[in-house]
């Protein structure tokens, strides 16, 4: 068994929401009794997935019932992020060459959980930013959502040792599947997004991603020149050594990662063959300009 890579503190985020053990055991009985009437639903997720869901979408049962079903229906509709990328086989190596991609162990004051994206210095014709992205939106998330509970989160990108010619792979639609994934699948409460050491093109990059978020997600992105104006914002006790912190290096922690990646390989496994049965769902999804499906999900607010 590998370390504890997620530490987090359930009774004091349940009770965040006012809720109390058993609330959360009544909830989770409600989403899962309405799991079994949604036939076209691969499985039924465990209680850890399911309460992680009910968290990030402060308690709304129907949010949680659409993010829910569009955890799993997005498998198909964005391929690009969820196919080709399981991180116990070769396939996602040219994502871990172009770049290191971690979730921190331990959350903020505020119960916030911090995940670095740091580029390495490679060739660009060795990179792959579709499964280096993948792999942190994807793999990482799933382990996640069997051992995590927070209350929100906060990202940095590290520019530092990036090559244009990496960055010129950095397509669009990618960009656009990343702002999907966060607010329509994720239901991401992401708190803070901090872009550390970013060379000046990366500003015509960002200002495109931009277009893709709701308002308030804009204006939770952050340019850091110095790794001093970072820690005036993320505690140096969270942070890894490489960062000015004072936990274990980069290297070390996704060296974790990737012992934790291979306890849930079954899981990993089942996720590249599963898949949402259309023709038995409840309401037939039609075509939609923001997600390009959409059925019985609403806008979901990010607050």
């Amino acid at each position: 068994m590998t370390e504890n890579l997620l530490i987090t503190d359930r009774q004091r985020i349940r009770k965040s929401w006012g809720k109390t053990d058993l609330d959360v055991l009544e909830y989770i009985g409600i989403i899962k009794r309405w799991l079994e009437t949604q036939k076209h639903l691969p499985e039924i997720p465990c209680d850890n997935m399911i309460e992680f869901f009910l968290t990030n979408c402060k308690y709304s049962i129907e949010k949680t019932k659409q993010n829910l079903d569009m955890y799993y229906t997005s498998r198909d509709l964005m391929p690009l992020i969820y196919r080709g990328v399981h991180p116990c086989k070769s396939e996602v190596d040219p994502g871990y060459k172009t770049g290191m991609g971690c979730t921190l162990p331990k959350l903020t004051q505020d119960m916030y959980r911090i995940t670095i994206f740091k580029y390495n210095d490679v060739n660009p014709d060795d990179s792959d930013v579709v499964k280096f992205v993948a792999h942190g939106l994807n793999n990482i998330y799933e382990v996640r959502l069997h051992e995590d509970l927070v209350l929100g989160d906060i990202f940095i990108i590290d520019f530092e040792f990036v090559k244009f010619g990496v960055m010129a792979k950095f397509s669009p639609i990618l960009m656009k599947n990343i702002a999907q994934v966060f607010e329509k699948v994720q239901s991401s409460r992401m708190k803070a997004l901090h872009f550390l050491y970013p060379p000046g093109y990366v500003d015509k990059i960002i200002t495109v991603f931009k277009t893709f978020l709701p308002k308030k997600l804009q204006e939770r992105i952050f340019i850091h020149k110095t790794i001093e104006d970072l820690l005036r914002c993320i505690p140096r006790d969270i942070l890894p050594c490489d960062y000015g912190g004072f936990q274990k290096s980069m290297a070390e922690i996704e060296d974790l990662w990737k012992k934790k990646f291979q306890q849930y390989k079954d899981r990993f496994d089942k996720l590249e063959n599963m898949k949402v049965d259309e023709s038995l769902r409840p309401e037939k999804l039609e075509n939609d300009e923001i997600l390009g499906y959409h059925g019985n999900f609403k806008k979901i607010s990010i607050d």
